[in-house]
This record gives structure tokens, sequence and C-alpha cells, in this order.
């Protein structure tokens, strides 16, 4: 009896959960094309449909950075300057200031570190060197022999006394077990997981992810930008069939402090503590210093498509060259019209990106993607394998934007990221140099090549493109 109740209760419950979910999604997603696909797939699968919306179409993360993440840290000590002395950036600099609501640090050093060769014997250096605090945020953090010799130059630092804390991505730090947790925890490191995930209470959400890359030493200096840790970087050990190419970069001066404070909120948001004085800088505003800078934290939460918003800007304030860099590209569709609207008055565009991508659904979908620029004249090009990581965005010869973001719907609208601009001449001419090594070994990329995919090809691409806003 009761089974036959339940097969005569549950067809229309499963149609009731699959209307009411179409129905959140009408009422809360900005997107049409979202609203449309997420709609139609919970009325077609009425019972699939509202499990994947759970998992992957809510955006959980507004409510709760509006009760908690924007923490009250003080952010006063932050002196900025609007218009250095004997500078002009402008119109470039006005929109990350109208975004952000500061001006410009300085930035005294400039460091580029290719690779995890470069990278994880300077960090290393950096922490054996470190008196005071040391503060490091990752996404990944592997539990291999790259992230066990960061984890003991951390477990000595404690040691001896220095101030050391640790934020890994929940998710992140499960790509590759063991987790790096447990070991951090028995060298004494503190060590704090960013929106962990977890059964009971339930908490599987993969979008709200921290996504930045931060390492900062006694306030003085500060590592930031694409590579995670883990052996996957060490790109001269060609034995590894995942190893990865990227770029990463250590800043001293001013900029030091907006770095430390944006580590701040992310510590306090995952212990869930409040600070208990307010946050002082440990340097200033130089002068003279060679290269000017800006933060630029975005996430998804009531301040949502700042990142999105700042590189529309950018290239639509493009009076030369738009040099764009990411391994992941699967662009909205203004900065779509951007970048055409550029080549349309001039402006030199050209994309580099990974002929070999670690992710091939990604891939696929920046395949569909790539028709209506290469319509319009733009120079795409693939770079050889491995996989390369690194994300630049230069504009003319005096803008560069550096950090953790690609950009792809994921990173422009559901993690939390972290980018810098820098405006100089010589930062730019530096980074540049690196951008037009790797555009050489880079191969054209043409319409030809992409109609003469086969048709199964052409669906797949298709397919993975409508999966877009969620890879």
């Amino acid at each position: 009896m009761a089974i036959d109740v339940l097969v005569w209760l549950l067809p229309p419950f499963v149609l009731t959960i699959g209307l009411l979910t179409a129905g959140h999604a009408l009422l809360n997603k900005r997107d049409p094309k979202a609203a449309f696909g997420w709609i139609a797939l919970c009325i077609i699968l009425p019972l699939a449909g509202p499990i994947l919306y759970y998992l992957f179409g809510i955006n959980r993360v507004r409510s709760r950075a509006r009760k908690g993440y924007d923490s009250k840290l003080n952010r006063d000590a932050l002196t900025t300057l609007n218009d250095p002395p004997g500078t002009f950036f402008r119109p470039l600099s006005t929109i990350g200031e109208t975004l952000t609501g500061k001006g410009l640090s300085a930035c005294t050093q400039l460091d580029l570190l290719e690779n995890g060769e470069a990278l994880y014997p300077a960090m290393i250096k950096a922490i054996n060197t470190a008196q005071n605090r040391i503060l490091l945020a990752s996404y990944i953090f592997d539990h291999n022999n790259s992230g066990l010799q960061i984890a003991d130059a951390l477990a000595a630092a404690v040691a001896r006394g220095v101030e050391v804390k640790v934020i890994v991505d929940g998710l992140g730090e499960m790509m590759y077990l063991p987790r790096i947790g447990e070991a951090l925890r028995s060298r004494n490191t503190e060590f704090a997981r960013f929106n962990p995930l977890r059964l009971f209470p339930p908490s599987l959400n993969i979008n709200m992810r921290s996504h930045r890359k931060l390492l900062i030493i006694d306030g003085t200096h500060a590592f930031t930008g694409g590579q995670n840790i883990g052996d996957r970087h060490l790109a001269d050990n060609e034995s590894n069939p995942d190893r990865v190419l990227d770029m990463h970069f250590c800043l001293r001066g001013k900029i030091v402090d907006d770095l430390e404070w944006a580590f701040w909120k992310d510590w306090y948001f995952c212990t869930n503590t409040k600070p208990t004085t307010p946050f002082m800088g440990s340097n200033a505003n130089d002068d003279n210093a060679k290269i000017w800078s800006r933060l630029i934290l975005d996430g998804p939460h009531k301040r949502i498509d700042k990142l999105n918003n700042l590189i529309l800007g950018v290239i639509s304030a493009a009076r030369s060259r738009v040099l764009i860099m990411t391994p992941y590209f699967l662009p909205t569709f203004d900065i779509i019209g951007a970048l055409i609207a550029a080549q349309l008055r001039g402006v030199q565009v050209q994309i580099l990106l990974p002929g070999h991508n670690n992710i091939a659904a990604a891939h696929w979908a920046m395949q569909n993607t790539l028709r209506q620029l290469l319509q319009a004249g733009l120079d795409i090009r693939y770079q050889p394998a491995p996989f390369v990581h690194s994300k630049l965005l230069l504009i003319d010869e005096c803008y560069t934007l550096i950090g953790s973001a690609n950009i792809d719907p994921r990173s422009l609208r559901l993690n939390y990221e972290l980018a810098v601009e820098l405006f100089s001449t010589g930062a730019n001419a530096s980074i540049s140099a690196y951008y037009e090594k790797k555009a050489a070994q880079a191969v054209s990329v043409t319409l030809d090549d992409l109609n003469s995919r086969s048709l199964p090809r052409r669906l797949r691409d298709s397919l993975a493109w409508l999966f877009s806003p969620y890879l």
C-alpha cells in the first residue's frame, strides 16, 4: 500500500521541485541565456535538473558575503595617490580608481619569477629570512616534494618564533590527495581552509572558491601571480606529462600593504574572527617609484563583475595594443565586443592561448568562442605543450594587469580573485619580453582550422560552450 501511495505521489512531487527550481532560476539569474538553460534543464529533467542547479547554479556567496566576508578591517592606513607626482596614467588609471575608490600605491621593485624553478627557491629563501610574520594563501597546495619543502620551511619559521598563517582553498586542497592541511598542522603551522567542503553540516558548493595566491614576508615583500604550489609547476621536469608553465611576481613597496590587508580579510573570514586592532601598513609611498600599482579584489558578492568591468574598461581605452595571455578564454559578450571594437579602431589585438589544456571541456568551449573574433581579424595563437597557465593583460606601453584571474566566467563571476594593476613603461617592457617570447613560439589559429573540424567535434565544442558559465 505504501509503495502504491509513493508511486502516485512521487511524480507530482518531482515535477513540483522542478518547477520551483525553474522559478528560482527565473527570478535570480541575471543572464537570460543562463536562466533559460536552467529552466529548460529543470523542466526536461525535473529530478536531475534541480540537483545540478543546487550544486552549480545557486550563487550562495552573496548572502554569506553580506553577513561576514566584508569584515570591518580598517584600511585608512593604506594611503594611495590618484595622480603620483610626475605621472599621467589617465584614462587607464581612472577605470580602476572608479571601481575601487582608491588611487595608486608605489611599487619600488618588481621581480619576474618564471615557473616553479624560479619561484619556489625564492619563496623558501624569503621564508627562511622572515623575522616577524609569514602570510601564505594558495588555491592549490600539493602534498608532494615541492609542497612539503615549503611546509618544512614554514615549520622552521614557526620554531624560531615567527608568526605563520596559511590559507588553502577547501576545494583546491582536495585536487590532489593527500591533503596538505594535516601536514601543516602536524608541523605546528596555523592553517585555515577557505570555504571547506563537508558532508555534515552539508557544504558541497564548488563555487565561491578562493583562487588567490599570496605570500607576504614581514610586510616588506609579497609574491603573487598565477602559480599554485606543487611539483606540476617544475617546468624542467619533462618526464611529467602534467607539467605547467607559469609566471609569478615578487613586489616591494606600498602595494605590499594592500596585499597584506587582502590576506587578513580572508583570514578573518576563514576563521570567523574579527580584527582586534586596526590594520597598520609597514610601508610608505615613495614619490620616486618607477612603478605605480593598484590592488583589485573581486568575488561573487555584492560587488560582482569588478574584474570583468576593469578588463572591459582598459581594453576600451587602449590606443595602440592589447596583448592577452590566459589559460582559459571564455570571455563575456561585452569583452568580446570591446576586443572587436579595439581591432576596428586600429589597435593591435593579440591573444595567446594554450594549444594543450589541462581541462578538455574548457578547450572545447573555447574553440566555439573563437569564431567571432577570428572573423573580425584578431590575431589568436595557440602555444605549444606543455600547458601554459600564465595570466597577463598588457595595454599600450604603460599598463599591465597581473594576478590570479582567468578570462572566463568562473574567475570573473564565481571565484574570489586578486589582481594588481601596474602602471609603468619599464614593467610593461619586461613583461612584454616574456609575452613576445611566447608569441614567437605560438601557432596562429585560423577560421579554416575551426571550419575543418568534423561535425562530431563541432557538436562536442558547442555542447561544452553551453556549459561554459560553470567550467
